[in-house]
């Protein structure tokens, strides 16, 4: 199999909490001994690249920022190409302070002050008063848009917290409006990361444990998608999909074995 980027999901995909999947290492080194990239694709705004880099780098992966593409990246360059200037964000501080550097973030509800867009991510920083400011500001004409739809966020022990998605059903569900998701499923980050790498469809392949996002972006960009069990959806769930992943394994230990053919 000619792959020469692999893009890999991280949470429930390579990890789970600080616990690195077995066979995980391996898979890594088999990718620098034959000369194969690898990024990973994140919808999780919550933390800094080099966030990511230190972690992984924890686990024992040999990696740099190059490694990582996140759904910050994906939201200031869409939110650049349309010349926005003005927004509210539900989001962490590290974000925000991200989203500073290129925008204006509204900090204070004023109604004579309406933005051009309400960016809500995953905001485990969260408080009353902004979930209402963000509603208020949607229901006044602001645009939805959020980071990504990952409904919740897997920890240890089989348990979940809520993620952005689950954020933005409570706000459809006070404003009756629906965001404009930009993180995986849509296809906008491998398409990035593609570009980038300088690889075409048929070079690519994307690895991850959750059907609605990271298998079916995969399947929205033209690329070969592996469906690994370690995570949030099952095999039955897989199984029962409209669109199939092209690959299922158990975990990232089989990866290489299905490269090798």
């Amino acid at each position: 199999m000619n792959k020469k980027l692999i893009c890999l999901d991280m949470d429930g995909t390579v990890y789970l909490g600080d616990h690195l999947f077995k066979g995980a290492k391996e898979t890594f080194e088999y990718f620098k001994q034959n000369d194969i990239s690898f990024v990973f694709l994140t919808n999780n705004s919550s933390h800094s690249l080099p966030f990511y880099v230190n972690k992984i780098k924890k686990m024992g992966i040999e990696c740099n920022e190059d490694n990582f593409y996140s759904s910050i990246e994906t939201t200031i360059r869409y939110l650049e190409s349309r010349r926005i200037k003005n927004i509210y964000v539900l989001g962490v501080k590290t974000f925000k302070d991200e989203l500073k550097k290129h925008f204006n973030v509204i900090e204070q509800y004023d109604e004579k002050n309406v933005p051009e867009v309400v960016l809500a991510s995953f905001d485990t920083e969260l408080i009353y008063d902004e979930l209402k400011t963000a509603c208020l500001y949607i229901q006044k004409g602001s645009e939805f848009i959020a980071t990504n739809m990952d409904y919740r966020c897997p920890i240890e022990d089989g348990l979940y917290i809520p993620d952005c998605g689950g954020l933005c059903k409570w706000i459809e569900m006070c404003t009756d409006k629906k965001p404009l998701f930009l993180g995986k499923p849509e296809p906008t980050m491998i398409y990035q990361v593609m570009e980038k790498f300088g690889v075409s469809k048929e070079e690519t392949m994307m690895v991850g444990d959750r059907y609605y996002t990271d298998i079916v972006a995969g399947i929205n960009a033209g690329v070969d998608t592996v469906a690994v069990l370690s995570g949030e959806t099952t095999l039955e769930q897989f199984k029962k999909a409209d669109r199939q992943p092209t690959f299922i394994i158990e975990s990232i230990k089989d990866l290489v074995s299905l490269l090798k053919k």
